[in-house]
């Protein structure tokens, strides 16, 4: 890959500074661009894509989409005209649209953490797979034969209300291995991994961006708890 990922070192940075390595045009003033570093999250691991927009002394386009496609970050950009490889731009994304997305995403491992204390993930409730958008939820390979939505949902909000710390930093497998209180389905062995952690409750690997304190995150409401066939589907949100 020809990018630095910034956003998996700092969540909170807006803006960047980056050079044109690729322009590629896919439709008329629609151009993916490959950039030497960025701070647009792309779309992946459940949380939506960042927007924003990239401009240089005279060239302007609004990023609409950002994806990893064939190894590359791809920039998909709305614009008159492309911008020339080697060409200097400046980015930033729309802060309000990522800080919504990394507070609906650590909500999401709040709630898994939650499940981990109470006992049921990842014994009997196994995570496999998660949305962190408009319609979030978290699905597990497992059922169980009560209602555990009031004591998760009570749960939950105690973390948040605590004000834990959320921290990351990049270990190698064996590290993760070691320290996570689980480990996600193939995960990578030979190359770095990011790990986060919750302060006072344990680790996982995370490739998204994070809130650094679980106040930051706000309410959380879990409307509906679906049991789908031999899943268990939580349902949540964050109140605005």
């Amino acid at each position: 890959m020809k990018t630095k990922l910034l956003y998996l070192e700092d969540s909170y940075l807006k803006s960047m500074e980056a050079k044109v390595l690729e322009v590629n045009e896919i439709s008329p003033k629609h151009y993916a661009l490959v950039l030497d570093q960025t701070v647009f999250y792309p779309i992946g691991g459940g949380q939506a894509t960042d927007q924003g927009k990239l401009v240089s002394d005279l060239w302007e386009g609004k990023v609409q989409e950002v994806v990893i496609k064939d190894g590359e970050v791809r920039h998909f950009v709305h614009s008159q005209t492309a911008p020339k490889v080697g060409d200097k731009v400046k980015g930033e994304i729309d802060w309000n649209r990522r800080y919504r997305l990394m507070r609906i995403h650590s909500a999401g491992h709040i709630i898994d953490f939650a499940m981990y204390l109470l006992g049921y993930s990842p014994g009997k409730l196994k995570p496999f797979k998660g949305d962190h958008g408009k319609r979030a939820f978290i699905l597990y390979q497992g059922t169980l034969d009560k209602d555990i939505k009031q004591e998760l949902l009570e749960k939950a909000n105690e973390l948040v209300a605590k004000d834990l710390e959320i921290t990351w930093k990049f270990v190698d497998f064996i590290e993760l291995e070691k320290e996570a209180i689980y480990l996600q389905p193939g995960l990578p062995t030979n190359k770095p991994l990011r790990m986060i952690t919750l302060e006072e409750v344990g680790s996982v690997a995370d490739g998204g961006t994070q809130v650094k304190q679980t106040s930051e995150i706000g309410k959380i409401e879990v409307p509906a708890i679906e049991i789908l066939g031999e899943t268990t589907k939580v349902n949540y949100h964050v109140n605005n």
